[in-house]
Parts: structure tokens; C-alpha cells; sequence
């Protein structure tokens, strides 16, 4: 695995991800500019990789484009093919620059959180909670602090979420297998069936093994969120490793867990949830997958800074400990 970090365009983050080793990043493109007008181009994605290779870091992935990217094409509003044009011009000039991973989502109304809470000696965590989203949903929305996501105009089916997918990957991916681009789907997070009338059609692995087979392609895969498979009731993580990264699938991956499942759970440190974290990377590595893999959000610690810095670098380490004991196996157990 590639283990890595989020880290932002700033020589204090690189230097920050440098110092504890890290050598594989997932970026952003930072702040577009003026003359930015709905494809990113070439110029973009060079900088940024270039500005990683100044401190001996790799630009492995590409976490997301600017919010509201390709809004339209996720709720089959007018404008949705000028997003997708916008989106496949961005996508080849991704690869023209060597960035070879663009992970996103299909989630309309983003991503749901509810509470801060208190967690081990204090420190702050993520909860959702179904009955508390149910009482205030419009706090419920867009947790990563971001512009707020639009309330739904009118109720969106599965089925017509789904089209609307269906019809994004059949115009993006032949696009995406040109530039030498792997799009990796983020689950939904939470994985819940619905909210205010919109449904989230990529909450359990039967959805995420649909994504793949709508339209079937070496570039149409996942972003592999561990966490978001650890908040979906009953699924054993990994043996969900398993089955997607056996058949090629897992593009990336979100490394972290949670305390409990849907309809209520708390985003923990890796050593404290529910989900054997040794048995999850030996997993990745039984099924053969050798992607950029990153340390995903933290619970937030005393002293921090607004980049969790501290918190990141507990889990970045925890990570790479499971990781050299994985690989310290003996080659003959390796798939037991």
C-alpha cells in the first residue's frame, strides 16, 4: 500500500507530511483562478504536482473537483451535459498532467453529520445520529464546512438517482479510460436509504458492486471507504476488502473507523472502534491491492491546529505500524 496523507498546498502541510514520512499524498487543486471557467486546465494540475515534488511527495490521487462540479448531472437538471463536457475536458487534462486517481461522489446533498461529542480523555469526535438528523436536518448537511449544500427542490427516487448516474459513467468513463484516469466512487456517508426525500443509492455493498457493473471498465471503480463500510450494519470489513479488491476495484482507500452503525455512530481513532484494523490491512494485501491509501479524518486532540496535525499524525502512524506488521508476515500465512 501507498500510505498517505490529505494535504494542502501550503509549504507548512508538505513539510508537515514530509517529516513523518510521508511520501504519497492525496491532493487538492487549492483556490481555482479568476479565469476559471467550468474546466480545469492543464496549467492546474501541473502546479500542483510540481509543488508536491518540491518536497519529495508524490500526487497520487485527486480528492474530488470544486464543489458543485457536476451538481446538475447529479439531480438530471438542465445544464448536466455542459457539466459532464466540463468534466471529461478536466478528467484528460488530469492525465495529460500524470494524475492517474480522481476519486468522488454521488451524494447530492453531501456528506451527514449531527454532533461534536466527547470522546477518549476528551478528545472531540464525529457522531451521526438518525433521530437527531430527523430533528434538525438542515444542521445535518455539508459537515466539512464547506458551502452549504441546496435543500432538494422536490423528492429524487433511487431509480432516478441511478439514471442520472447511469447516464454521467456512460459519457465519463470512455473519457476516463483515454486519459489513463481511475475514478473511484466514495460510498455514502452515512450509508442511510434516504434523507429529506432524496435517496442515497451507494450505501450498501450491493449498490457499490452496481456502480461497478453499470458500466463495466478497468477505470470505474471505488474509493474504498473503510469508514463508511464500518457504519453499515452487519458487513464484516474485511471480508468487503475482499470482494472488491479481488476483482480490481478498490482504486483508493479511506483508512479509519467507527463505534457503532447506522442508525447511530461515533467516528473514532483507529485503535478504539469496532473494526479489527490488523485484519483490514492483511486483507488489502491477501487481495492483492496496492493503492494510495490514506490516513481519513481524526478525532480532534488537545493543543491541535485547524489541521488536526496532531491527530493526523497518530493515525498516520498507527497506519504504518499495521502496515510493517503486515508486510512482516510470513509469506505462507499471508493469505490466511
Amino acid at each position: 500500500m501507498k500510505l498517505a496523507l490529505a494535504v494542502g498546498l501550503s509549504e507548512k502541510a508538505a513539510r508537515f507530511a514530509a517529516e513523518l514520512g510521508v511520501r504519497h499524498v492525496v491532493g487538492g487543486l487549492g483556490t481555482l483562478p479568476q479565469e476559471y471557467a467550468g474546466v480545469i486546465d492543464l496549467d492546474v494540475f501541473l502546479k500542483a504536482k510540481e509543488f508536491y515534488a518540491g518536497y519529495d511527495l508524490e500526487l497520487d490521487t485527486l480528492e474530488g473537483f470544486p464543489h458543485g462540479f457536476y451538481h446538475r448531472a447529479m439531480l438530471g437538471r438542465p445544464g448536466r451535459d455542459e457539466d459532464i463536457d466540463n468534466t471529461c475536458a478536466s478528467i484528460l487534462n488530469m492525465g495529460r498532467a500524470g494524475i492517474h486517481v480522481l476519486s468522488y461522489q454521488w451524494m447530492p446533498l453531501g456528506g451527514l453529520s449531527t454532533d461534536v461529542i466527547r470522546g477518549r480523555g476528551g478528545a472531540t469526535e464525529r457522531r451521526f445520529d438518525m433521530e437527531s438528523a430527523n430533528r434538525s436536518p438542515g444542521a445535518t448537511l455539508d459537515w466539512h464546512s464547506g458551502p452549504l449544500y441546496e435543500l432538494p427542490d422536490r423528492e429524487y427516487s433511487g431509480e432516478e438517482i441511478w439514471d442520472n448516474l447511469t447516464y454521467f459513467l456512460e459519457r465519463v468513463v470512455p473519457v476516463a479510460e483515454e486519459a489513463g484516469v481511475k475514478l473511484a466512487m466514495h460510498p455514502d456517508d452515512p450509508p442511510i436509504p434516504s434523507f429529506l426525500g432524496v435517496d442515497r443509492i451507494l450505501g450498501d455493498l450491493a449498490g457499490l458492486q452496481r456502480l461497478i457493473d453499470t458500466v463495466p471498465s478497468p477505470s470505474n471503480g471505488l474509493n474504498f471507504c473503510q469508514g463508511c463500510v464500518s457504519e453499515m450494519p452487519g458487513v464484516d470489513v474485511p471480508a468487503a476488502i475482499r470482494q472488491f479488491g479481488t476483482q480490481d476495484k478498490v482504486f483508493f482507500a479511506h483508512f479509519r473507523d467507527t463505534r457503532g452503525t447506522v442508525p447511530r455512530f461515533d467516528e473514532v481513532f483507529m485503535d478504539e472502534g469496532d473494526t479489527d484494523m490488523f485484519a483490514a490491512m492483511k486483507a488489502y494485501k491477501d487481495a492483492g491491492v496496492d493503492v494510495c491509501m490514506r490516513a481519513d479524518h481524526t478525532p480532534g486532540v488537545i493543543g491541535d491546529n485547524h489541521c488536526a496535525d496532531r491527530g493526523f499524525a497518530f493515525q498516520f502512524g498507527y497506519m504504518q505500524g499495521l502496515a510493517q506488521a503486515v508486510d512482516a508476515l510470513p509469506a505462507t500465512t499471508s493469505g490466511t
